[in-house]
């Protein structure tokens, strides 16, 4: 009697490895899982981070189910097993708290402008409303930035 031949084994999938918390964050994104993605970013102090093994602290609002959540989401994202631990070690600021920071930078940088200065002395009650990056392209130019204004020649 003949026996049938074993049915081919489908290679494993690649294991993903992760060495930074941006990494994470993203494939959190990429995953389209923003609950876990949301909590990394407003809830999750990074202490340490090595490939599969992830040290952090949590914010008081922290969901208590996070730190499972995330281990065993890390681990089927990256097809192997990750240790998630709540540390009481000094931790970076969370994610949003850098972003805030860098943002407050950037307006202080822009209002200590002394063209914006100059801006801000010739029109009295004029208030900035928003400031943002433009984005650059390879070649260090500003890309879809606004044409500048022309130049008044009343002064």
């Amino acid at each position: 009697m003949r026996q049938p031949s074993p049915e081919p084994v489908a290679p494993a999938a690649p294991r993903l490895h992760l060495t930074t918390f941006p990494e994470i964050v993203a494939l959190a994104a990429k995953q389209r899982d923003l609950q876990i993605k949301a909590a990394l970013e407003n809830d999750v102090r990074l202490v340490r981070i090595e490939d599969g093994r992830l040290e952090l602290a949590l914010e008081p609002m922290a969901s208590r189910a996070l730190v499972n959540d995330l281990s065993r989401k890390l681990e089927f994202w990256t097809g192997r097993r990750w240790t998630v631990i709540v540390s009481n070690a000094p931790a970076q600021p969370t994610l949003r708290a850098q972003a805030q920071a860098s943002q407050n930078e950037l307006e202080a940088a822009v209002q200590a402008d002394p063209r914006i200065q100059d801006v801000m002395a010739k029109w009295p009650g004029a208030k900035i409303e928003a400031v943002r990056r433009i984005a650059q392209g390879p070649s260090g130019d500003d890309i879809d930035a606004p044409e500048p204004p022309p130049e008044d020649d009343d002064d």
